[in-house]
């Protein structure tokens, strides 16, 4: 071997190995589709509690009748029967009750301090379950 070959093979060892280009991507195909569905969603939900706000007077219906002021929260929103439990009533008009924000906290902490929402709830099954 000349001496020139092993001057080749000694730069090429100290030569840093190729890195090889792999990203992992940021979200999978069945998480991006679940965000995809849960933003059309979203805007759905929007929707409706436009039309449900600008048909109801902006009191909070829990009986304590604070203002909630011009413009809608999506926390004013309470869904008698719950969405999770019955997704067939989340854009029925006749399962929300508009709620001001400490009510709303309130009866998911202590169903029993909000005793209107209660009758409501009642009056809700009645109508839509039985």
């Amino acid at each position: 071997m000349g001496l020139q070959e092993l001057q080749n093979i000694r730069d090429h060892r100290n030569d840093p190995k190729p890195v090889k280009k792999y990203s992992i991507p940021k979200v999978s195909k069945k998480r991006a589709k679940k965000i995809l569905e849960d933003k059309a969603t979203f805007e759905a939900d929007k929707e409706f509690y436009k039309e449900i706000w600008l048909a109801s007077p902006h009191f909070c219906q829990c009986g304590c009748k604070a203002k909630l002021g011009k413009e809608s929260l999506t926390t004013f929103f309470h869904h008698l029967l719950f969405k999770s439990k019955y997704p067939q009533f989340r854009y029925t008009p006749e399962n929300i009750m508009i709620l001001h924000p400490d009510c709303h906290n309130s009866y998911h902490t202590n169903p029993d301090s909000r005793p209107e929402i209660k009758r409501r709830q009642s009056e809700a099954i009645k109508m839509l379950l039985i």
